[in-house]
């Protein structure tokens, strides 16, 4: 074990060193907030629009006090009202000629309707000329216009009929306080505002961060093997008077200590992506808040999710270290890497966008049977169900998984094992292809 270090610190070396690396660690912190700009320019875009004044065109068919007020109130609400006495084919010309966003058309019986107290029909015809954030948040703008239009008229209408009476307690007289109780103590917050701010956190931020670094571990164990392979060090290392064992967890080491960067770094570009999108209409991001109300977890919790997360990471290594030592270069060995990202991946989103216990038995057996579920399922349910029975059972299950990987790792580091299978799977390789050019 006194020759670890020199080796642990020969893997992270080379692998910080290898472009094909270091870019993909890189590319997150870089691409993300780029993202969230766009997002957030296009929607602060799109909530400029709605604040301008708003070009419609009305066709007023009724023609009373009535409808000329229902006109200036639209107007006084922030509508650019052009008022047309044209047909409706006529006038949809001529809103579109005039840059209109919408036309409005009022048909007779408007004034009538609202003395008997009755609803009256208005009709909104949306003129559409891209696709965009900022066309949905003009016809957005318009229709909420109408909306408060609509509790304007409405209020009037009660104050003519209950003087005495707020028009506001007519229509809602429900006075609601929601609140939420967790783990038996009482929160001051809507369950819409819990379960949004969990599923944001917890039931989706974090599980995909571990997705990430689980994925991660993998491709740079198997590209860092691969490479060696195509250079032909692993065999001369393999020769050196050193452990297979110490070998293999070097490269376990220091896979895991750059994927670890490697999550940190995605984990960092993750919340700038939010902060971007939150800043850019005016709100703030952020887990904490409501989440600070909350029951903490017990630090056997915590404990328990870290326990599962190293050995899920021990775990996805091992088997990047076995793609690629048995894998020729580095093409073959990204190949491979396909074999074990939809095992992976599948348990995953099923754990962020689904419950665990209500899946099918067969879907079930496959998030259980993957030890990288087992820290995602932790971590989704470590507010609310602080000691999930099925991820105390997994810890032992994933460390004897990882055991028997990592011995059939151990043993087919040797270089005359190694040539055998790399010959077997680039043969066969070479067969696929051949067959697929043939058809």
């Amino acid at each position: 074990m006194r020759g670890l270090r020199p080796l642990v610190e020969k893997e992270v070396k080379n692998l910080l060193r290898d472009p094909r690396i270091y870019i993909g660690l890189i590319i997150p912190i870089i691409m993300f907030p780029i993202i969230g700009f766009v997002i957030s320019m296009t929607t602060s875009q799109a909530m400029e629009a709605a604040r301008e004044k708003i070009k419609v065109t009305i066709i007023d068919e009724d023609g009373t006090e009535a409808s000329e007020r229902f006109i200036s109130l639209l107007s006084d609400s922030g509508l650019n009202v052009t008022v047309s006495a044209k047909s409706l084919d006529e006038a949809i010309k001529s809103a579109d000629k005039l840059g209109s966003k919408a036309l409005l058309v009022i048909h007779r019986g408007f004034e009538e309707s609202l003395k008997r107290f009755g609803r009256v029909n208005i009709e909104i015809y949306s003129v559409i000329r891209s696709v965009g954030f900022k066309s949905m948040g003009v016809q957005a703008a318009v229709s909420n216009v109408l909306k408060r239009t609509s509790e304007i008229l409405s209020s009037t209408l009660i104050s003519r009929v209950a003087p005495d009476v707020d028009p506001e307690v007519l229509r809602n007289p429900l006075n609601v306080t929601e609140y939420s109780v967790v783990k038996g103590k009482i929160v001051h917050a809507p369950s819409g505002s819990i379960f949004g701010q969990l599923m944001i956190g917890h039931g989706v931020l974090v599980p995909m961060i571990l997705f990430v670094l689980s994925m991660t571990v993998t491709q740079i164990a198997a590209t860092a093997t691969a490479v060696e392979n195509e250079e032909k060090t692993l065999e001369t290392l393999l020769t050196f008077p050193v452990s297979r064992y110490d070998i293999l967890l070097a490269k376990l080491l220091g896979s895991s200590v750059v994927a670890a960067l490697g999550g940190v770094i995605f984990a960092a570009g993750f919340v700038l992506y939010f902060q971007t999108c939150f800043s850019g209409i005016g709100l703030e991001f952020g887990v904490g808040g409501l989440l600070t109300e909350l029951p903490p977890p017990p630090s056997l919790s915590y404990a328990i999710l870290i326990v599962s997360l190293i050995l899920a990471i021990l775990f996805v290594t091992s088997l990047g270290v076995v793609i690629g030592a048995l894998s020729s270069d580095v093409r073959i060995a990204s190949s491979l890497l396909s074999v074990i990202t939809i095992p992976v991946l599948l348990p995953s989103l099923l754990i962020v966008y689904g419950s665990v216990d209500s899946l099918p038995l067969a879907l079930r057996i496959l998030v259980y049977a993957m030890p990288t579920s087992y820290p995602m399922i932790m971590a989704k349910e470590i507010i609310l169900t602080p000691m999930p029975m099925q991820v105390i059972y997994g810890i032992p299950y994933s460390a004897a998984l990882t055991l028997i990987v990592l011995y059939a790792a151990s043993k087919i580091l040797t270089p005359e094992k190694l040539l055998t299978l790399q010959y077997k799977i680039k043969l066969r390789r070479m067969k696929k292809e051949r067959r697929w050019e043939l058809e």
